[in-house]
């Protein structure tokens, strides 16, 4: 505002000096008559003056039309603002990203674990002792509440044991197809880390679905071979290992009793030619022998 007032108060000076301001008259003809329309006077001062307005006003509307329309996304500190929103942005949706690929990245763990015929349970309390051993917690029980902890413990199998038969019926509402025709070489037993049965059958035998769903796994270990896996409805999975030929992939739709693969002797765990089968409900393996007539 100082510059301003400086430069007014100079036009002031020059107007008060009469040697340099300067008179002029516009005159305004017709151009048919030539006769006189207006006229006008004006002076080198008033010229300046009405210029330098204008310029004023100019400023002012376009700092107006900075401050109220979108070309203010324009200005240095609105394109810095508008940056660093997008950063906020990208990084939430990098943490999300991660979050979704460590619960794949756990979801394929557990697969792994399956083919290289693991016991689950065992995994998990292994894990959790780790925790348990490093954070150094003390599970002893106090006299004063052995009493409630066993009440506890009592419920606590109570409603396991009701869960359990709700699943078991829940399979069982299903007529599983038997996977292979041959015969029962090795039974399930969890206690020793054999999640499935073993079945014996000549080569070149097909190996058919169970049941209805979609192939989820289809691929190749050292120790199973070629092992192909389904997943069916009420989180059914069923595991098909030593395989010599995988007849479908990933994604495909199988019917009950569908060839999927041709019965081998493939992977390191294997001694002749046989299919080991696996299901698995809610991420627990199941007895096969339990829901299929041998």
């Amino acid at each position: 505002m100082s510059i301003f007032a400086e430069y007014f108060e100079n036009l002031y000076k020059m107007a008060k000096d009469k040697k340099q301001r300067n008179n002029y008259k516009i005159i305004l003809y017709n151009e048919t008559s030539l006769h006189e329309v207006t006229s006008f006077n004006v002076s080198t001062v008033r010229i300046v003056f009405y210029v330098s307005a204008l310029i004023v006003i100019l400023m002012i509307l376009l700092g107006l039309l900075f401050v109220f329309t979108p070309l203010n996304s324009f200005l240095p500190s609105a394109v810095d603002s508008r940056l660093h929103k997008e950063l906020i942005e990208k990084s939430i949706t990098m943490d999300s990203i991660n979050n979704v690929l460590s619960q794949r990245e756990d979801y394929f763990l557990r697969i792994k674990n399956i083919m290289e015929g693991r016991n689950f349970d065992e995994y998990n309390e292994a894990e959790d002792t780790t925790v348990f051993e490093r954070q150094k917690v003390d599970f002893t029980k106090a006299k004063h509440d052995s009493i409630v902890r066993t009440l506890m413990e009592e419920e606590e199998q109570q409603t396991l044991a009701l869960i359990k038969s709700s699943n078991k019926d829940k399979v069982k509402k299903y007529s599983f197809f038997m996977p292979v025709h041959g015969t029962l070489t090795s039974k399930f037993d969890p206690k020793i880390g054999h999640l499935g049965i073993d079945i014996a059958a000549k080569e070149d035998e097909p190996i058919l679905a169970t049941l209805s769903g979609t192939v989820i796994l289809a691929t190749w270990s050292i120790e199973t071979g070629n092992v192909i896996q389904i997943q069916h409805q009420d989180n059914i999975i069923s595991i098909y290992k030593h395989n010599s030929v995988l007849l479908k992939k990933v994604g495909d739709k199988v019917e009950a009793g569908d060839p999927i693969a041709i019965i081998g002797n493939s992977g390191e765990f294997t001694s002749g030619t046989h299919l080991h089968f696996e299901l698995w409900h809610n991420g627990i393996p199941i007895n096969p022998e339990d829901y299929i007539a041998y």
